[in-house]
């Protein structure tokens, strides 16, 4: 079909809620997460668009986040003036572009220019749909020819660019792991993240019960029993097993900081920093509806996220709390305290690809003093001989086993319980918990325990 005959953009939304949403992604004006979250259920930028155009917009703008730095790298070889002086709507329209060329084989070529340049008409400024066209077109001829920093001279830069990660971290992570862990790491962070479920033992007390009800495949997955990997993500998020309440969705090792607190049924037990509540979930299960379960956050809007989810997977015995972490309203007395604070977020940057655009080296420092300053406030609210789980979903020392290391060497009523002890055998698991993308499954987590001295 040539250029003219394509449908024109009005008709397409898919695209053009993509090229909106990688925009937010980038002015950092909305979060990205809560528009997906609209995306997904029709309202927003979601509004009036059928499940297909859903599914390439998501496809599309989480592509384009993942491989920005690789597009702009492309585009750069192609085009007269330098990528970052460009508007930022013409970067989208470029990006949006070259992914689909580069990436999609099922969007014809010209589907892929046509569009991104019907994109630049309409939302850039005047004669730059000219340049994205000149340059699409260029790559579209002359892909061959694009040439990446050497691997041998350069392989910071080299394994930045191929992969599409900030230089610095990728200097950190070589550092860290040598060259053939981190290449894994990154080929992790840019697969397609699976859509992982947990079994809520509120609403379905066995895997029996929800098989039926999924309308696609489950197959068991994660070190902690009741997780499954769904064959078709979109399928099993409409069907009764997710809409009622028997499955809530949560990455695999994200299970683990709970699963090493252990709190028993009667214990009073504290989830400090709890929205969106899949970790309060699991702990709702661990205690059965008996003690006391407080489910605290700072964000009253996240808060009342996790309460309709809460009611929808029927918690009961809940207790939410507004509060800032490191001054917490709270009275000492808790036998479980879960610490799973703000972080860099560099464990899970396959699931959220916009946090590797956002996060500093610089930023490092303040989120591990933040992280100390709640982890000194939660373990004083243990009672004598209770135990705390501090985690993050960060693969960064300073926020884990720093933190940790600091806060022992401070705190004489405090010892460190390892984890290879509630987990034997386990590669991830010895003082702390740690997965890594491409070694283990699933998202990156660490978890410490930690306990209070009796008297």
């Amino acid at each position: 079909m040539p250029a003219e005959a394509l449908p024109p953009l009005l008709t397409d939304p898919a695209r053009t809620a993509a090229l909106r949403l990688l925009q937010a992604a980038e002015d950092g004006t909305r979060p990205l997460d809560p528009l997906l979250t609209q995306l997904d259920q029709g309202v927003g930028l979601g509004a009036g668009m059928d499940r297909r155009d859903v599914r390439l917009a998501r496809q599309l703008t989480l592509g384009c986040l993942r491989w920005r730095l690789r597009l702009d790298w492309i585009a750069g070889q192609f085009c007269s003036r330098p990528v970052a002086a460009l508007s930022p709507w013409a970067r989208q329209a470029l990006r949006l572009g070259l992914y689909q060329l580069f990436w999609l084989d099922r969007v014809p070529d010209r589907a892929a220019v046509h569009t991104s340049v019907e994109l630049a008409k309409r939302f850039a400024p005047p004669g730059t749909a000219n340049l994205v066209n000149a340059v699409l077109r260029r790559a579209q001829r002359e892909r061959q020819r694009i040439e990446y920093p050497s691997r041998d001279e350069d392989p910071v830069a080299h394994l930045a660019c191929r992969h599409s990660h900030p230089e610095w971290l990728v200097a950190r992570w070589l550092d860290r792991y040598g060259v053939e862990m981190t290449e894994r790491l990154l080929q992790a962070n840019n697969a397609e993240a699976p859509l992982c479920v947990r079994l809520n033992p509120q609403r379905a007390r066995s895997f029996d019960e929800v098989a039926g009800l999924a309308g696609t495949a489950l197959h068991a997955a994660g070190p902690v029993p009741g997780a499954f990997i769904a064959a078709e993500a979109d399928v099993l998020l409409a069907s009764p097993a997710c809409t009622g309440g028997l499955l809530l969705v949560q990455d695999m090792n994200a299970a683990l900081p709970a699963a090493l607190l252990a709190p028993c049924p009667g214990q009073r037990v504290l989830d400090l920093c709890a929205a969106p509540g899949g970790k309060t979930a699991q702990l709702a299960a661990a205690v059965d509806g008996t003690g006391l379960l407080v489910s605290a956050d700072l964000s009253v809007t996240r808060l009342d996220g996790l309460r309709r989810n809460a009611a929808r997977l029927g918690l009961a015995n809940l207790n939410l709390l507004a509060q800032d972490a490191r001054r917490p309203a709270l009275r000492p007395g808790f036998d479980r305290i879960l610490a799973d604070v703000p972080c860099s977020a560099t464990g899970v940057l396959g699931r959220h690809p916009d946090a590797r655009w956002r996060r500093r080296p610089e930023q490092l420092a303040g989120l591990a003093v933040r992280q100390g300053a709640i982890l000194r406030a939660a373990f004083a609210l243990l009672a004598p001989g209770g135990a705390l789980v501090y985690s993050t979903c960060s693969l960064e020392p300073e926020e884990n086993a720093e933190v940790v290391a600091d806060f022992l060497a401070r705190t004489p009523q405090a010892e460190l319980e390892p984890a290879r002890g509630f987990f034997p055998g386990q590669r991830w698991a010895d003082d702390y918990i740690q997965t890594i993308p491409g070694r283990e499954p699933g998202d990156g987590c660490f978890a410490a325990r930690l306990r209070r001295r009796s008297p």
